[in-house]
């Protein structure tokens, strides 16, 4: 899961932001509980939530 929170604006107006990621996801874990846990994480934070990812990782092998 990715936080992407937005910690200001640049000298253009620009807004910046800065990303917070955090593993060990359950894979049973739905769209939902993802984001309940992303919004109350970024509840302990000053910067406002741009949006969350849910990111997924696969190991692929040739055979």
């Amino acid at each position: 899961m990715a936080l992407r929170l937005q910690t200001g604006f640049d000298e253009k107006g620009a807004p910046q932001f800065k990303d917070k990621t955090y593993s060990r996801v359950l894979p049973t874990a739905t769209q939902d509980d993802v984001f309940a846990v992303g919004e109350a994480l970024a509840s302990l934070s000053s910067y406002k939530l741009h949006h969350i990812q849910l990111l997924s990782r696969e190991d692929l092998t040739r055979i």
